[in-house]
């Protein structure tokens, strides 16, 4: 049960981490950018290398770089900034977890969040490289509805590619063109 509420408090410390960032400027400068206002971050977030360090004490690799992209950073008169806007409240609070696989090095846990509009049934895939190193969580249901997680967007349909048509080759091609 120990080790069940470790990772209860390191799930809710995982979803906190991302409104930490987004929220943290509050009474800073803003700088209107196409009709979007912005504020820059504070030094310990002022680079998308601090940051990523920050995500990836919880997330794996994919899920940091959603978040990032997520966060819609912009450099404005050389400092980072985010969008000035307040942010609808998201599941973060752990309100009860539960394994679905519990081997040495890779948890599957289940968890109720609430916090935002609704309870949300999550699932989340847990791996560590090595007995010694802490667990990353790699894999995250219910992205589609958290703007945090969100994929990036599909802005068109897939093209058909062209294929470039090869000349025809002396020998082999030359005997089956029309007279």
């Amino acid at each position: 049960m120990d080790q069940l509420r470790q990772f209860r408090h390191f799930i809710e410390q995982a979803e906190q981490v991302w409104t930490q960032i987004a929220s943290s400027p509050r009474g800073k400068p803003v700088y209107t950018v196409n009709g979007v206002d912005y504020t820059p971050l504070p030094e310990r977030y002022n680079s998308k290398r601090k940051i990523s360090r920050i995500f990836r004490r919880y997330w794996g690799i994919k899920l940091t770089d959603r978040m990032i992209r997520n966060l819609d950073l912009r450099l404005i008169k050389g400092k980072l900034c985010v969008p000035y806007r307040a942010y609808p409240p998201l599941p973060m609070k752990v309100q009860s977890l539960h394994w679905k696989a519990n081997r040495p090095n890779q948890k599957v846990v289940t968890a109720i969040l609430s916090g935002g509009s609704k309870n949300m049934r999550i699932e989340y895939r847990l791996i560590r490289s090595n007995p010694t190193v802490a667990f990353t969580i790699m894999k995250r249901t219910g992205c589609d509805y958290d703007l945090r997680y969100r994929p990036q967007a599909q802005t068109t349909a897939r093209q058909p590619s062209k294929r470039k048509s090869k000349p025809f080759q002396n020998g082999r091609n030359k005997l089956l063109k029309p007279p």
